[in-house]
């Protein structure tokens, strides 16, 4: 595999658990990001091109592909938590319940949660759904490091100004959020680097990172699982 130029060196990921309910979730004994979004957001994308793997999550047509939280630890220094997305999925109301459920009881439960990276496709901005999530983590105090996807779709001026209206709505709406939004390409890679540097601030140094030169733009993935 080539080499991210970003890279210095991997960084073992693995796959630890699926959950639903919170006698399932792992001990919450590492600090703790969380990665959310509308299910059609482009988040398993965006997960694999962080972690610089082609399956680290399974990347599908349908919207609402992951229906657990999946927990991911990282270097064993830190949890990397991948929520059920919200909006488009095209499931009974039974599991729909379910979903909400678990993620209402993992943000109100996980007190090592340093931050919920709330991904949005720049093309449509904050969505109402959106800002539901937005307040929800508001109630809660939970830090929001909000994160736009698929950059790549839009010509320059087109994503200049739709980065500029996100962070124009975001100010009045989330206290807690950690601005300015981070522009990502899962495609082309665009921010991702800066991304990662935004997420190693959250976590605190020693924990997203072992030294000045380390970045953990390539994982070594010891298990994969299915959505």
């Amino acid at each position: 595999m080539t080499r991210s130029p970003h890279s210095s060196q991997t960084l073992p990921v693995e796959f630890v658990t699926s959950a639903l309910k919170l006698s399932e979730f792992p001990p919450a004994d590492l600090p703790e990001v969380a990665v959310v979004g509308r299910s059609n957001v482009g988040k398993s994308a965006l997960l694999n091109r962080l972690f610089n793997r082609k399956k680290l999550v399974r990347v599908s047509r349908t919207p609402g592909c992951t229906r657990r939280i999946n927990f991911f630890q990282v270097k064993e220094r830190w949890w990397f938590v991948d929520l059920p997305g919200y909006g488009f999925a095209k499931v009974n109301r039974q599991e729909h319940r379910g979903w909400e459920q678990a993620i209402g009881d993992y943000l109100d439960h996980r007190r090592n949660l340093r931050a919920v990276l709330l991904l949005m496709d720049l093309r449509r901005g904050i969505t109402d759904i959106d800002r539901e999530m937005i307040l929800f983590l508001e109630e809660r105090g939970i830090p929001l490091l909000p994160v736009a996807t698929k950059i790549d779709k839009l010509k320059p001026n087109a994503r200049r100004q739709g980065i500029v209206q996100i962070n124009k709505q975001l100010k009045p709406l989330a206290q807690f959020a950690l601005m300015p939004v981070a522009a990502t390409s899962s495609l082309k890679g665009d921010g991702i680097p800066e991304l990662w540097k935004r997420i190693r601030e959250v976590l605190g140094r020693g924990v997203g990172e072992g030294s000045e030169t380390e970045s953990p733009q390539e994982p070594s993935l010891e298990t994969t699982h299915p959505e």
